[in-house]
């Protein structure tokens, strides 16, 4: 079974914060509410976000996903 898709912060948690701040105005309000939950998933589930967390549709969870990729923010691994 598997817990969900792995992910790591683009060139670690400083890096992370850094570019977030130069590419916030790329971010409508359901991007910073799911990276708002991406961090917190940082700290409780090891880097993970877990299946069926996201309430969203598999679409609009792609879409953001490849957005965070593009804008360097998270890179995303395998299912885990």
């Amino acid at each position: 079974m598997t817990k969900g898709l792995a992910f790591r912060f683009h060139g670690g948690a400083t890096a992370f914060i850094d570019r977030l701040a130069i590419v916030i105005d790329d971010l409508d309000d359901g991007d910073i509410q799911l990276l708002d939950q991406i961090t917190q998933w940082s700290w409780t589930n090891d880097c993970v976000i877990p299946n069926g967390c996201i309430q969203l549709s598999a679409e609009e969870i792609e879409h953001r996903l490849e957005k965070f990729s593009q804008l360097e923010l998270l890179d995303y691994g395998s299912r885990v």
